[in-house]
């Protein structure tokens, strides 16, 4: 209940605190004008789905095979504020499912939540925003021990227009074991029309465009969450019932996007999970897997 009350206060705080975030941004971020300015997207639609084979689960010794599946999908709405600064509101849902192995980690982790946000947009890119997501991240008890609100901040500097870019920003979340806070920080550097190198968290990419409508690209994945796990009494060791675990995969492999309209987005790539983790940190253990292969698409769509 403690983590709940400062989930809420922390919820609380980013409401009374967002209009004057959202008024500094106003006075503080440039935009480069533009000759004719691109609408701003209201309706914002993904859609993921992935699949990690089998690889060995290990602690000290060996616990059996296990594979992973993800679907995620999210929809959210902007709402004009004034000027450049939109309300976001939304909703997502996210489940991984994972093999049975005899170690005493879920089968499965979900979480679902809303988003309260706000954009600064320059056209229909992002300059500058602060999110929050609160809802239930759990394995199946959706209640307040699973409660969470985690806050992502971020701000984009340019540096050359249409050329170089640095993002800076912050996330925090209650539930997450070692590390409360995280600092963000990331490049964007566009050299030409055919080549764009987004150094930047969850998906680092260098992505080559020989067409508008089509893009190649290698790069890195982190996907993954922070929860608690049910309450189990035959669990062993027990420590391990009702359980703050931070789960992660790290990926590395490349794809393609096909763009049929400027709206629309299909990204379908491959290739390796490095590792899978689950870290129960204040139970002060750690489950990993071997590397695997994986296949994954995405659906964005904006209007």
């Amino acid at each position: 209940m403690k983590s709940f009350g400062r989930s809420l206060l922390l919820l609380a705080g980013f409401i009374f605190c967002s209009q004057t975030w959202a008024a500094s941004i106003e006075d503080q971020v440039e935009s480069v004008a533009e000759e004719k300015p691109e609408a701003v997207s209201r309706d914002l639609i993904e859609v993921e789905s992935s699949y990690v084979f089998e690889s060995d689960l290990h602690r000290g010794g060996s616990f059996g095979d296990q594979y992973e599946v993800l679907n995620s999908f999210s929809y959210g709405h902007r709402f004009l504020v004034s000027g450049h600064l939109y309300l976001h509101l939304g909703i997502s849902y996210d489940r991984f499912d994972f093999g049975n192995t005899a170690a005493p980690v879920p089968e499965h982790l979900q979480s679902v939540a809303g988003t309260i946000g706000i954009d600064y947009m320059h056209n229909n890119d992002v300059g500058a925003f602060i999110q929050v997501k609160p809802g239930f991240y759990t394995e199946d008890a959706f209640d307040s021990a699973s409660f969470d609100a985690p806050i992502t901040l971020g701000r984009i500097f340019v540096l050359q227009p249409d050329k170089l870019y640095v993002f800076v920003g912050a996330n925090a979340s209650f539930l997450r074991g070692q590390y409360p806070v995280i600092p963000l920080a990331g490049v964007i550097w566009m050299p030409n029309d055919q080549w764009k190198l987004l150094a930047i968290l969850p998906e680092p990419r260098l992505v080559y465009s020989p067409c508008n409508k089509l893009d190649f690209w290698v790069g890195g994945q982190l996907t993954g969450g922070s929860y608690r796990t049910d309450r189990d009494d035959t669990i062993v060791p027990h420590k391990l019932s009702g359980a703050q675990v931070d789960y992660s995969d790290y990926r590395v492999g490349g794809g393609f996007i096909y763009s049929p309209c400027d709206a629309i987005t299909i990204d379908l790539g491959g290739g390796y999970s490095l590792q899978r983790r689950f870290d129960f940190h204040r139970a002060d253990m750690t489950y990993k897997t071997d590397p695997a292969p994986y296949l994954r698409i995405e659906f964005k769509a904006k209007f």
